[in-house]
């Protein structure tokens, strides 16, 4: 596929899930179990140690180190993060949602089979991450709405280098829906917090950028704080409606020129 969704020329890049859940002290002798259980469609397997450094005051510093298990599909397009207290499903392979949620739901059904009762959900978090292309007919600046877009001081010999916007907005799920809009000259336009993954990239990232034309991306980043038993219907539920606020914001955001750009087959 030459891009995600059911746009033939979409410019999502990389869609997150992410389950918090009551921190269970001895994940590490689960984890192989789950591993085992989903074996067939996440074969790899890598476990990351990473090193924590927390400033007390101006003398002193500690040091603590968390562990988390990352599983791939054969293509390293799709995959799960475990960590004691939260699971990240996510991809860089991407049809539909109802797709990716039904992937999703199989996962959380494996796990709920392993883990000790009792676990309780406290977020959930679901991140859609846009790159916007430039092209001959349609800068970056015309392919979002409203506010959204870097604002020309040419007539005053300033040149653009870098624009950084961050939007939060209350949801009707009584969660909190944060737009993160980026434009760039250079090649950091990426959000640090995620990338690098372990997951091949989107080929959208791998398509030739044109050179001295302002890049764009466009990160939704949705999460809601409940209080819920860990029941994958549930949580699925819940994910399919924070989808829907997520999709419209996300044609709210977008230029109708845009997206007649994103609709034309390559």
């Amino acid at each position: 596929m030459a891009s995600l969704g059911q746009l033939p020329n979409a410019p999502l890049i990389y869609v997150l899930a992410q389950i918090v859940f009551t921190r269970v002290p001895k994940m590490g002798s689960y984890w192989e179990d789950f591993h085992q259980a989903i074996f067939d469609r996440y074969p790899q397997a890598l476990t990351e140690r990473i090193r924590q450094i927390q400033l007390q005051d101006e003398d002193e510093a500690s040091t603590s180190d968390s562990i988390r298990w990352n599983m791939l599909d054969r293509e390293k397009r799709e995959g799960i993060i475990l960590a004691p207290e939260s699971l990240i499903f996510h991809a860089t392979s991407y049809t539909t949602s109802d797709d990716f949620f039904d992937r999703l739901e199989f996962v959380l059904t494996k796990l709920a089979g392993i883990l000790p009762r009792n676990i309780e959900v406290n977020r959930l978090g679901l991140r859609y991450v846009d790159l916007l292309l430039p092209s001959e007919d349609l800068p970056v600046d015309e392919q979002v709405s409203g506010k959204l877009g870097s604002i020309s001081l040419d007539d005053v010999g300033c040149a653009f280098q870098k624009l950084e916007e961050v939007t939060r907005y209350t949801t009707p799920e009584k969660g909190d829906l944060v737009i993160r809009h980026r434009q760039s000259l250079g090649s950091d336009i990426l959000p640090g917090d995620l990338f690098p993954t372990n997951m091949k990239n989107a080929p959208l990232l791998e398509k030739e950028k044109p050179e001295n034309a302002t890049v764009g991306l466009i990160d939704f980043d949705h999460y809601v704080h409940l209080e819920s038993e860990f029941k994958p219907g549930v949580i699925i539920d819940k994910f399919k409606t924070m989808h829907t606020i997520s999709s419209k914001a996300f044609k709210i955001t977008t230029t109708p020129k845009a997206r007649q750009l994103w609709s034309k087959t390559k």
